[in-house]
């Protein structure tokens, strides 16, 4: 064999060894390096702290989804017409979420992140909510409307317990979060001119703890905080009674968290089966894409509007463990029913 054919050949080689490492490294990667295990003669709790990670992944972007909402005020597009005009909307929103339905089992002696089946079970994600809507600029008259009004928004939310199986998502304290931003109008709203506007929405959720407790162990995803930096464009026309609003728009959802684990070892001599596992720290950060549409029928001094939407994927998170075919980031649906009132 020539000199350049063995070139070639190892070359090849090379190429195809380091194919077939990729998947390998890459879900090495993912594991967490900063987890600690007590007593650490148990082993570095990699397996565990690895699917503390993955539900992370998992569940954040759909409670990320439920925190940024469609519409900033349901069933509004344009701007309330400058300083002394005011409209608040009530709403309650729910993502059809997937959460964990299977109980896995934890263990803290395996030296390598194992895969293991989480499933994935239908389950609504509820966060209630009232926005106000404070008009700050009237804008600048042009023929039938105002160009570049101004309006202030503020708001607070609140999450209800909910639970899956092995899986509950609990907040604290009282579970309650504010969020502010702006809308700026194109066109105000008029008899014959539509609403347009642009907006700014940061929202953040009330802090809450992930228990997940299969048989006798305890998994606590702890001090979780979801914040969401939202963007919309959305366009609005009402007729009489009823009335239209489309929107689409941009989240950027930044999930944080610690977490904490007691697991008790069955194979590990009575009396010292005990160990407790941390993770100091984690970090979620994903950008997903959305779509909205709100109908609306007024009525003496409000509306009832209904609003449906899609969050698109994002960039999905590849995790060692899995959800029943489903993968991180995924794409979700979302729907909200609520009364606005404008006074």
């Amino acid at each position: 064999m020539s000199a350049e054919r063995r070139l070639r050949t190892g070359i090849g080689l090379a190429m195809s060894m380091m194919s077939m490492a990729t998947p390998i490294i890459a879900a090495r990667a993912q594991t967490a390096a900063n987890c600690t295990v007590t007593p650490s003669t148990f082993g570095n709790g990699r397996d565990l702290c690895q699917k503390a990670t993955d539900l992370f992944s998992f569940v954040v972007p759909q409670v990320g989804v439920a925190v940024a909402g469609g519409n900033v005020l349901l069933g509004e597009g344009g701007t309330l017409g400058g300083w002394g005009k005011r409209a608040v909307s009530l709403r309650i929103l729910a993502v059809d979420g997937r959460l964990p339905r299977n109980s896995v089992p934890l263990t803290v002696s395996s030296s390598t992140a194992v895969s293991s089946d989480f499933g994935a079970a239908r389950t609504p994600i509820p966060m209630p909510s009232v926005d106000l809507g404070i008009g700050f600029l009237k804008g600048v008259p042009l023929g039938l409307t105002n160009v570049g009004g101004v309006d202030l928004l503020v708001g607070a939310m609140a999450l209800p317990s909910v639970s899956q199986n092995a899986l509950r998502l609990k907040p604290r304290g009282g579970g309650v979060a504010f969020s502010y931003g702006v809308r700026v109008g194109a066109l105000q709203e008029s008899t014959l001119i539509p609403g347009v506007s642009a907006s700014y929405m940061r929202r953040r959720m009330p802090t809450l703890d992930f228990a997940y407790t299969p048989s006798d162990d305890t998994l606590q995803i702890t001090n979780a905080s979801v914040t969401s930096n939202s963007f919309r464009l959305t366009v609005s026309k009402r007729v009489v009674l009823f009335g239209l609003a489309l929107g689409v728009g941009q989240d950027q959802i930044v999930g944080t968290s610690g977490v904490s684990a007691v697991v008790n070892e069955a194979t590990a001599p009575v009396g010292l089966r005990r160990a407790a596992v941390a993770l100091p720290s984690l970090e979620d950060k994903v950008t997903r894409s959305t779509a909205f549409v709100n109908a609306s029928l007024g009525l003496i001094v409000a509306r009832i509007v209904a609003e449906f939407g899609w969050s698109s994927a994002g960039t999905v998170r590849q995790t060692v463990n899995t959800f029943a075919g489903r993968q991180a980031n995924e794409g979700y649906r979302y729907g909200s029913i609520g009364i606005t009132a404008r006074f």
